[in-house]
């Protein structure tokens, strides 16, 4: 009797043990996430929603002489502080690239080991973007030992190492959400050559974007998701997007592509050319990379990645503030700048491209002045104009 007592009672405890369970199926600690959620964007979803992006340029890609000082304000600007970030949000910026230099912060260049101590400041200042809720692209950024090798005679050991930190790098950002966005290279190039790539060196530029998306996927969780981005060669706009190879991925739908634009160079690049568009021909544009010039260059880079699935990202672009001589109107040199601003955001967007103006700090004027805060006087606006430029050619409607 006691034994068969002992019998229904055993079963008893099996059936609600195995009804719990049943009853449990698909459900999960709320506190708790599976790799793919919070990634659900794929990359023409997650383009679409940024507005308009903001470089933090010449601060965590600066590089120190020595390794021991703090590499960060080495290139003249202060040490980035969350209330800056706050101000580029406010100005209406939803999406910001962080440059990063990491090779100068490793412990072990051959194994590629980065300092706990950067990783920290550089996951400190993305937590920043982030409680902004804002878009984040991290890269590796004057990593001179990558960049400025694109030679088979240095491939096998360039790609070991790039794989190294690639999956470093994502092992440290592996649970973030599909807010933060990984670009494997910026501007590859021979040393002092910036012109067209010869057949090896678009090989090797490739190989690199490869090797980044291979590394990136290997790492599992949220990193099979992730947005990623590649370059064009030098992220040259002109002839780099006509050797770009995509490369396969094993998460589909989750590539983009990243060009940068300093065009005309007499505008953007020197202190020369002061006016640029139409309005203001009279007083002394550029002879080429006017209106017309921008609309043709973004509709062919449409054609080739936009409309085969891939958004672009426009990584830099802009033009310095000028310098005023005599005799020329600094009022409307701004109104030619602002109108620049404009024209090469809503062109962009209206050709799939998503853009991040270029902001190195620097608020003076003439060449390389390219800051719209002042990161040394409470991000005061430099040129509210400009930045209103960039909203305003912002609202044309994204084309996906």
């Amino acid at each position: 009797m006691n034994l068969t007592k002992n019998l229904l009672s055993l079963l008893l405890f099996y059936s609600i043990v195995v009804c719990l369970c049943s009853c449990n199926q698909g459900k999960k600690d709320p506190h708790i996430t599976d790799d793919k959620y919070g990634m659900e964007s794929d990359s023409k979803v997650l383009a679409s929603k940024i507005i308009a992006g903001w470089n933090l340029g010449n601060s965590l890609e600066a590089i120190s002489k020595d390794r021991n000082e703090n590499s960060e304000i080495a290139w003249r600007n202060p040490q980035t502080t969350k209330a800056m970030i706050d101000s580029v949000a406010i100005a209406g910026f939803n999406a910001i690239r962080i440059p990063i230099c990491w090779y100068p912060h490793f412990t072990d260049d051959n194994n590629i080991k980065i300092d706990e101590k950067w990783i920290n400041r550089v996951k400190e200042v993305v937590g920043y973007c982030l409680d902004n809720d804002l878009y984040v692209i991290i890269n590796t950024h004057h990593e001179h030992w990558l960049e400025n090798h694109p030679f088979f005679k240095d491939s096998t050991e360039v790609y070991r190492k790039e794989a190294l930190l690639w999956k470093e790098i994502a092992t440290i950002f592996k649970d973030y959400d599909e807010r933060l966005l990984f670009a494997g290279t910026n501007e590859v190039h021979i040393k002092d050559d910036w012109g067209a790539p010869g057949d090896e060196n678009v090989v090797v530029q490739n190989g690199f974007n490869r090797v980044f998306i291979d590394a990136v996927r290997s790492t599992g969780g949220k990193n099979t998701y992730r947005n990623l981005i590649i370059q064009t060669y030098g992220a040259n706009s002109e002839y780099g997007p006509g050797h770009l190879e995509i490369p396969h991925d094993p998460t589909p739908n989750r590539l983009m592509v990243e060009v940068h634009y300093y065009d005309p160079y007499g505008y953007c690049g020197t202190d020369d050319i002061k006016f640029w568009g139409k309005p203001y021909e009279k007083y002394g544009i550029d002879s080429i990379g006017q209106e017309d010039f921008v609309e043709n260059r973004f509709l062919s880079i449409k054609k080739l990645f936009v409309d085969k699935g891939h958004p672009v990202i426009l990584g830099e672009w802009g033009a310095p503030r000028h310098s005023v001589n005599k005799g020329e109107d600094e009022e409307i040199m701004n109104k030619s700048r602002a109108y620049y601003y404009e024209k090469i955001v809503s062109i962009a967007k209206k050709n799939g491209m998503v853009p991040f103006v270029w902001d190195n700090g620097y608020s003076s004027s003439g060449p390389d002045q390219f800051g719209l805060f002042d990161r040394k006087d409470g991000m005061k606006n430099i040129d509210k104009s400009t930045i209103d430029a960039i909203m305003k050619g912002a609202q044309t409607n994204y084309p996906f």
